[in-house]
Formats: C-alpha cells, structure tokens, sequence
C-alpha cells in the first residue's frame, strides 16, 4: 500500500481513526505548505530575506512532513513509504544544518552530525539491500526506486562524513552542499505529490521523473551561485 491508497478508514478496524485522521491530515497540510514554500525559496535571490524566510518554512513544514509518515507507514504496514520518510528527512535535514553551521562558525563535526549522515548511510544501504532482493524476488514493484534512493542517500552521506576528515578550506563548498541538499528535498517532496496526484502515469515514472527533470535544475543553480559565493 502506498499513501494515496491510505484513506482514513484504514484505521477504523483497529479503533486508531480518531489518532491516525488528525495526523493524516497534518501530513497532508504541511506538505502542500513546503511545496509552495520551497518554491517560493527557489524562485527567489539566494541569501535574501525573502528567500531565508520561505527555505525555513519549507523546512519546519517538511519535518512535520518526516515525522507524521512514521506512524502512518507502520500503521499501514508500508516500509517503503517509512524508507522515503527517512530519505527525504535526511535531504532537508543537512540542507539545513549546513546553514545553521555556517551561521555558528563550526568546523569541526558534532555528534548530530555524524548520526544524521551514519544513519543514512545504514538506512541507505538497507534501502538498496531491501530493493535488490524486492526486485529479484518479484515482491515489489517498486524495487528500483529503494535502489535508486538509496544509493543516492548513501553517496551523499558518505561524501559529509568523508568532508569531516579533511581540512575545512579544501570541503565542497558550503553553498553548493546547501543547494544539493535541499533541491533534492524538493524533489523528494514533489515526487511525493506527483505519486499522489498523477496516478495515470508508471510508477517508475512518477517517482523518478521528478529527479531526471530536478537534477539539470541542481546542477545550473550551482553554477549560477558559484560567481557569487565563490569559496
């Protein structure tokens, strides 16, 4: 089951309706609230008022996003959706964090640090381990995108855990690791409305289109603010 085929009556048998209802809806409030939000954040000149206002927005409501598709994935019994919660959280997370460590002049990596890229790199390695044997075992349709997302998880947190260990001035760039990061938060975000929405189309379609058509955009947004942030 995935969650356009959660309706609120999944919850009645087990007596869980008037818990699960609330929580679904603010699932669903917050994400149309960070799809406008971090559009609005892309749209708008990079550092700007505008721009910090809606990027903190969109990542508020993207937690809340994060942490109500836990309960609802093992309610529903669906660990893909609980392995794409975990993805996206971990996207928009250290998009995040690299502005707040730049704010406070940190360097050196905190323990926040290395659980939130070790653990996706063991969720990531698990994403692609569960989608493999998905895939080969005929039990899943969907096995190529737990392989996809999960090295694409496991790659990037192994690149921030390998950037702890060198010196700070020879680090990818810290604006190039925020516009990474969040820009494919985003795309997580409108893979997620896309599946919902545009049932009509493949699967395959629905949940990596979105990165085919974002990556190009990620990539000229770096390019774009290299000039300007330089180093």
């Amino acid at each position: 089951m995935t969650l356009q085929e959660l309706p609120l009556s999944v919850f009645e048998a087990s007596g869980e309706t008037v818990i699960a209802g609330p929580i679904l809806w603010a699932h669903i409030l917050a994400g149309v609230i960070a799809l406008v939000a971090g559009l609005v954040a892309i749209v708008t000149t990079k550092g700007g008022r505008r721009h910090n206002k809606a990027g903190k927005l969109y990542a508020t409501t993207m937690g809340v996003v994060v942490v109500t598709a836990f309960p609802l994935s093992v309610w529903a019994e669906n660990w893909f959706l609980f392995a794409i919660a975990v993805f996206t959280g971990y996207l928009v997370g250290s998009g995040y964090r690299v502005i707040v460590r730049r704010r406070a002049g940190l360097t050196d990596p905190t323990r926040s640090d290395y659980a939130l890229h070790g653990g996706m790199l063991a969720v990531g390695g698990g994403m692609v381990a569960g989608g493999v044997y998905g895939t080969v075992a005929g039990v899943t349709a969907l096995g190529e995108v737990l392989v996809v997302f999960g090295l694409i998880g496991s790659v990037l947190a192994a690149r921030e855990l390998r950037q702890f260990r060198v010196q700070p001035a020879a680090r990818t760039p810290w604006f190039r690791r925020h516009i990474s990061f969040m820009g494919g938060g985003y795309i997580a975000t409108v893979t997620a409305a896309v599946t919902v929405n545009l049932t009509m189309l493949p699967e395959p379609v629905r949940w990596l289109g979105p990165t085919v058509v974002g990556f190009p955009l990620i990539t000229y947004a770096v390019l774009k603010y290299r000039q300007r942030f330089g180093r």
